[in-house]
């Protein structure tokens, strides 16, 4: 490994190595509460995040700069967050970070407020590729990037022998009660791709027909039995790896690093089809009653040092590229961090779902074999 880059923090490399679970990772979950103080402003900030996003390693870091006390409340999907969003809105938190399929709901329905952009700090620094138009209206930006990520193909290449190229591995008999998926719809957008939906077309697979859909479920139930486990958090699909319950699954980026610091030897690729990835975006949300330690939140994990730290904790790719310089050699690597809009460019990201319901209805037939 060459040597670390300028102004590198210790931190970073030691923290990498010590998390276990992001993202999509892992962390103790706190009570959504706090209060302002006349004085000295906001004391608290409530997120509703990933887990990971508020990990002890950059969290505490903000803690102590700001004295300002992070509490999490975590979600396991896109659908959870919208769940508990509706129920708790303003008045229980402050910041979130949806994916891509539901940034955009959020703000067509107004439940964010408008970003101010002369208070986000780093805005100028973080790459056009990554300012999406799904989180605009009305000529006002409502989310800010953050970390983004595949949604790849991991494989026990002790076992698969030979990188698999396409999707249908889930399908191959000899594998059968060794995969595991995402407990979401984004399989249906897995069989859109497997269909070629969305090869002229990307939002294609987030705007499928009813007859496309049914045939999604025609094809997903055929291996619904062949499943080990529906995972929910990235810590579950670890120790599914870890434990060598699973051969192949779909998985983000923080698993395969988990796993192979444990001796193993996980590999990941994008089949012949192509991938879909997420790409998550801060938001304040409406109503939200710690305003100015949400900007203060937001401006930290967005800055240089607060990107490489999110990005040690979970292994997601940075939005501002000037978070090279406090990066090891081997996050840059692992993250594609040096090749941002290459990277960034091979993957179909979410997308607002338009008919959600129906995708999930088709999804639950699924998993109950109805």
């Amino acid at each position: 490994m060459k040597k670390i880059r300028k102004r590198l923090i210790v931190a970073v490399t030691a923290f990498s190595l010590a998390i276990s679970m992001a993202g999509c990772g892992s962390s103790s979950q706190n009570s959504a509460s706090g209060s302002s103080s006349k004085s000295g402003g906001d004391k608290v900030v409530n997120l509703l995040t990933w887990e990971g996003y508020a990990d002890s390693s950059f969290a505490d870091k903000f803690e102590k700069k700001t004295g300002i006390k992070v509490n999490a409340t975590y979600f396991n999907t896109s659908d959870d967050l919208a769940a508990k969003l509706k129920a708790g809105g303003g008045d229980t938190y402050d910041v979130i970070s949806p994916s891509g399929d539901m940034a955009g709901y959020i703000v067509q329905n107004d439940m964010a407020e408008p970003l101010d952009l002369n208070k986000l700090e780093n805005w100028s620094d973080i790459s056009d590729s990554v300012k999406l138009s799904d989180v605009e209206k009305d000529g006002k930006t409502y989310g800010c990037p953050y970390l983004w990520g595949p949604d790849y193909l991991i494989y026990d290449a002790d076992v698969v022998k030979e990188e698999p190229t396409s999707w249908d591995i889930f399908w191959d008999p000899k594998y059968s009660g060794r995969i595991s998926l995402y407990d979401d719809i984004s399989n249906i957008y897995m069989i859109g791709q497997m269909e070629g939906l969305d090869k002229d077309d990307p939002s294609a697979i987030y705007n499928m027909s009813t007859d496309q859909l049914e045939d999604a479920k025609e094809k997903l139930s055929k291996i619904n039995g062949s499943v080990r486990k529906y995972w929910t958090t990235a810590g579950e699909l670890t120790d599914l790896f870890a434990n060598k319950e699973v051969d192949v699954a779909v998985g983000w980026p923080i698993t395969v690093k988990n796993v192979n610091d444990q001796g193993r030897n996980l590999k990941w690729t994008i089949p012949k089809e192509g991938c879909t990835g997420w790409m998550d975006r801060l938001m304040i949300v409406k109503g939200a009653k710690h305003v100015d330690a949400a900007y203060k939140w937001i401006n930290y994990v967005t800055s240089p040092e607060g990107q490489a730290l999110s990005s040690a904790a979970t292994y997601y790719t940075v939005v501002n590229p000037k978070a090279l310089d406090y990066m090891d050699d081997d996050l840059i690597a692992t993250t594609n961090a040096d090749s941002l809009d290459e990277f960034f460019s091979k993957i179909n990201f979410w997308q607002y779902v338009k008919n959600r319901d129906q995708y999930n209805d088709i999804w639950v037939s699924v998993k109950s074999g109805t």
